[in-house]
């Protein structure tokens, strides 16, 4: 660990004021120290309060009139002409009217601040680059620098390239013939809708801060280097070279290491995950058993090759067929698996054929490829 704590960094992290070197090795220090990363979700809590406090201020006299909602059901007419004016009473002083009355001016004075905060706001923007070509942003080609806004589409044809700095978090690079949109650009998310082309990424934020939406899945960044390709058909291709990254579709997920890929398809969601050094017979078989369905036939030949073609190396792909399979294909897979890992004191054939998740991440600890903790410890609801 390259240094004991990073407890004076986290708020410089956190506001994105680090060069790019010294924020990724903080995210690192973040991974593996339990003790920084409480601090830091500290720090991001005060800063969303802080934020939330902010939109909460209001004119002085929109609170005077809900003091007196609240006070007598009077609302105080203002000026000096009205100075000695009675006061009227409300013709229905029952404290359930009170009540709905102070809920009201509370709505308008939420409605009045939201407008008046977006109205200020400056609308967030990714600084784009031009490498080669004529990238275009909206219909305007971009010069050497453009702005891309949020819900703006870049857009490069078969001769054009471009690198998007990514807040401060990273770096996206847009190969030819792509097309992409900026999202959502806030600080605890970074998000790109992809429907075409190919981009390579580099990010070193804490996980779960960049996001890629394709048309069959989101790839979800835990800290990596990784390059997606997606197709005219929508179906993408992940292929990572650092780090993590997750694909995730309506509760599927698939977590994919260094040398990892993995195929996501539009009706399918994201497939299963292997090493790109693995054989053509078994890529090839892993594709038409995660394209299967409920074609019993077809998986069991498939699985039959997978199981014949695989190595240790392959528990990366071993390990996630056991939750997307049934009955005996989950006791074939589970039966190659123990032959090249051993599962753990704790874990059981019947636990892992019933898909007992903790068993699933105990034995997932003993595969050689990261902790489970790692990306459980960031799993949360993805912003939607």
């Amino acid at each position: 660990m390259f240094w004991n704590h990073v407890s004076k960094k986290l708020s410089a992290y956190r506001h994105g004021e680090l060069p790019s070197e010294e924020s990724r090795r903080v995210a690192e220090h973040l991974a593996d120290c339990s003790r920084c990363r409480d601090e830091y979700e500290e720090i991001k809590f005060g800063a969303r309060l802080a934020q939330r406090l902010a939109l909460e201020q209001a004119p002085a006299d929109l609170w005077n009139e809900l003091e007196a909602v609240m006070d007598g059901g009077t609302i105080h007419r203002r000026g000096a002409e009205n100075a000695e004016a009675p006061q009227r009473k409300s013709f229905w002083p029952l404290p359930s009217f009170k009540l709905g009355a102070a809920f009201a001016v509370l709505l308008l004075i939420g409605f009045g601040v939201f407008w008046f905060q977006s109205r200020k706001t400056p609308r967030p923007f990714w600084e784009v680059a031009r490498i080669e070509g004529q990238p275009v942003i909206g219909s305007k080609v971009i010069g050497e620098v453009g702005k891309l806004s949020l819900g703006e589409w870049l857009t490069t044809d078969d001769e054009s390239r471009a690198r998007i700095d990514v807040g401060q978090i990273g770096l996206v690079t847009v190969e030819p013939n792509s097309r992409l949109k900026l999202a959502e650009a806030r600080d605890e998310e970074h998000r790109l809708a992809m429907t075409r082309g190919r981009m390579s990424a580099l990010i070193w934020a804490p996980p779960r801060q960049f996001y890629v939406d394709t048309p069959s899945a989101v790839a979800v960044d835990l800290g990596c280097a990784y390059t997606l390709e997606v197709n005219d058909d929508g179906q993408a291709v992940l292929s990572v070279t650092a780090g993590w990254v997750a694909f995730e579709s309506e509760g599927r997920e698939s977590f994919v290491p260094r040398d990892g890929m993995c195929v996501t398809r539009p009706g399918i969601g994201p497939g299963t995950p292997y090493f790109n050094d693995a054989s053509e017979e078994f890529k090839q078989a892993l594709a038409r058993f995660d394209t299967a369905g409920m074609d019993w036939p077809s998986r069991a030949a498939a699985l039959g090759i997978i199981l014949y073609q695989a190595r240790e190396r392959d528990a990366l792909t071993l390990w996630h067929l056991l939750s997307r399979t049934f009955g005996e294909e989950r006791g074939l897979i589970y039966d190659k698996l123990a032959s090249f890992v051993p599962p753990p004191a704790g874990v059981t054939r019947e636990g892992v054929l019933s898909r007992d998740k903790k068993m699933l991440d105990l034995w997932w600890e003993n595969l050689g490829l990261g902790s489970a903790d790692f990306w459980r410890m960031w799993k949360g609801p993805a912003p939607k």
